[in-house]
């Protein structure tokens, strides 16, 4: 044993050969727990960011069954978090495996989970009501299998280190390398699924999944677990001791009501931006990409100002700094695009989206640390900390708050009248995928079999006793003939077909565009070698797109007032009533907190000299 070089003899004794083995342990471990958090955070952003985009835009589905498939997302997943998530803590808690007590539960849940996805984005062969009926299983099997990954990756953190710094240091690099897993993701999947969304989310889902697992088995090789000290053990949290801290503990109630205000609202912006750049500027997966992008590293740059930004003005200061930014942001993106004047472009776009996401993270960053320092208020008041209570509220209220902003988007998306157009690009996608999988003469047959239902729409007036009656009628047709049956060709979208382009790509790779579908000879298909596909997104030529035809450019005054309105003006309103909340409720300023903790310190000298 060597001493620690100190001339007291009091001093601790600390064996420098240990120590140094111990810190090379901790760093290997945070460098491989904290790249591990890549993969988990690209898998969660695949179902949590793009799954209701994926159903929208690549599945054709009736209101009703967009609707119930929402809510059972929406609202039955979280049902399904407040059983799972505590029985799934509970049989890790309680298990004692030969390869760790956390990292058999991290692969074996990532690996799983990884077959969940895959299962989920490959499976395209069902329709309507089977299709809500699958989806709700993979999504349920989804929570339950990222859940098990999920207890267990952040339960083994205690178990890296007892240092509080060092914690701290693996938490914020964890939170840095999710924070890239998330904006890897945003900003693939639109560029992948845009245009050929069925073959594209078959493609990332392999990915993610690959990813994912990969990324776990980093964490399952690289990190070594460390037994916990036994005061380190996980609290056990009820529903019943969470209910009596927020009754009696008026700060964390506020905080807890002011955080429900601001995840609702803020989480509307992303939840939209598809239909709202779709809407306005046309169906382009890239445009997407840049938005999401821009939002995404701000967030995560404005994340790493924070300190200095509220060490330099204080919480209270940076609160209105903040929501003043975020509201601007929102005015501004709500007034562009009604006049030439002030048109909207994807730029003015990004732009004051960085804006609101600057804005937003930093406002929430001042919640989160509000909401700490209620473990204080309660020890203050109470004698009690209840560390893990508090700690336990912000994420359960930040699933309920999930819970509440899908069923507005699917209010909007509903009342709007953008999801049944929305219906338009989903049947140009699904019928793309089938059209790029058949032979050539499949893709004649096809051609000839949709311009004869065409035909038979021709010169009637939409909406119209004699028009859905030829609907009928197309749709009696398809259901009777064995080989079209199989596409999912819904009759109510047969006119969106008309517009689709035929492309020959040759053997040299050359692109040619040979018309639209409605217009198209087949005796085009020249059998020399050639592809020929169906493209409904961005044109070569110039020629508007298929989808912007049948989705941007049929889009309605109400609808675009709507999806503007949900992005904007229903977030400033939350985002006020959160910071109106802490205002007025919210006690626990730096001086109250100085205050606090000299009381607490006062206690505890007096209960030792007792």
């Amino acid at each position: 044993m060597e001493t620690n070089g100190s001339v007291n003899p009091g001093a601790p004794v600390v064996d420098l050969d240990a120590e140094l083995i111990r810190k090379k342990t901790f760093n290997r471990n945070k460098w491989f727990f904290s790249v591990s958090g890549i993969g988990r955070d690209m898998s969660y952003a695949l179902i949590d960011s793009f799954l209701l985009i994926y159903i929208q835009f690549g599945v054709s589905l009736t209101l009703a069954q967009f609707t119930a498939l929402s809510l059972i997302i929406g609202v039955g997943g979280r049902i399904w978090d407040a059983l799972n998530d505590p029985l799934m803590g509970a049989i890790i808690e309680g298990s004692h495996l030969r390869w760790g007590k956390f990292r058999p539960w991290i692969l074996l849940g990532a690996i799983l989970c990884g077959f969940v996805i895959i299962t989920m984005f490959n499976v395209q062969s069902v329709t309507g009501w089977r299709f809500v009926v699958f989806m709700t299983v993979m999504y349920l099997l989804w929570e339950s299998t990222f859940t098990m990954n999920d207890i267990g990756y952040w339960a083994m953190l205690p178990s890296l280190s007892s240092v509080k710094e060092e914690r701290n240091s693996v938490t914020t690099l964890t939170v840095l390398f999710a924070g890239v897993g998330a904006i890897l993701a945003q900003g693939l999947i639109p560029q992948v699924t845009v245009g050929d969304m069925r073959a594209g989310y078959r493609f990332v889902a392999i990915l993610v999944a690959a990813v994912f697992i990969g990324c776990q088995l980093l964490a399952f090789f690289g990190v070594k677990e460390t037994k916990r000290a036994k005061v380190e053990q996980t609290e056990n949290i009820s529903l019943k001791k969470m209910w009596k801290t927020i009754v009696r503990n008026d700060q964390v109630l506020w905080m807890t009501l002011s955080m429900l205000f601001y995840n609702v609202g803020s989480t509307m912006i992303t939840a939209l931006a598809a239909n709202l750049i779709y809407l306005e500027i046309g169906y382009n997966g890239t445009l997407y990409f840049y938005v999401v992008v821009a939002y995404g590293l701000t967030m995560v740059g404005s994340n790493a100002l924070y300190p200095w930004l509220a060490g330099k003005l204080g919480r209270k200061k940076l609160q209105n700094v903040s929501i003043a930014a975020a509201i601007v942001g929102y005015l501004v993106i709500a007034a562009m695009g009604w006049t030439s004047i002030f048109p909207f472009n994807i730029w003015l776009l990004c732009a004051f989206c960085i804006l609101v996401s600057a804005g937003q993270s930093l406002f929430y960053m001042t919640c989160i640390i509000n909401m700490a320092n209620c473990v204080e208020y309660n020890d203050f008041k109470y004698g009690e900390r209840n560390e893990a209570v508090v700690s336990t509220l912000r994420p359960f209220m930040a699933k309920f708050a999930s819970a509440m902003h899908t069923l507005l988007v699917t209010l909007v998306l509903t009342i709007s009248g953008a999801f049944l157009l929305s219906q338009s690009i989903s049947t140009l996608e699904t019928q793309r995928d089938f059209f790029d999988r058949m032979d050539e003469s499949g893709q004649a047959y096809y051609i000839t079999e949709i311009k004869g239902y065409l035909e038979e729409l021709d010169g009637i007036t939409s909406d119209t006793p004699e028009y859905d009656a030829a609907l009928e009628t197309i749709a009696a047709e398809i259901s009777a003939n064995e080989v079209m049956n199989k596409y999912q060709l819904d009759s109510k979208y047969v006119p969106a077909m008309d517009v689709a382009m035929v492309v020959k790509t040759t053997k040299d790779g050359e692109a040619i565009e040979l018309g639209r579908l409605g217009e198209f000879d087949t005796a085009q298909m020249v059998n020399d070698g050639s592809k020929y596909s169906l493209v409904i997104d961005d044109l070569k030529s110039g020629q508007e797109s298929a989808a912007n035809l049948k989705f941007r450019d049929q889009s309605t005054l109400s609808m675009r007032i709507w999806i503007r309105a949900a992005i904007t003006i229903i977030p400033i309103i939350l985002l006020l009533a959160s910071l109106y909340t802490q205002r007025r409720k919210f006690v626990i300023d730096e001086d109250y907190y100085d205050s606090m903790l000299c009381e607490i310190n006062r206690r505890k000298e007096e209960n030792g000299q007792s």
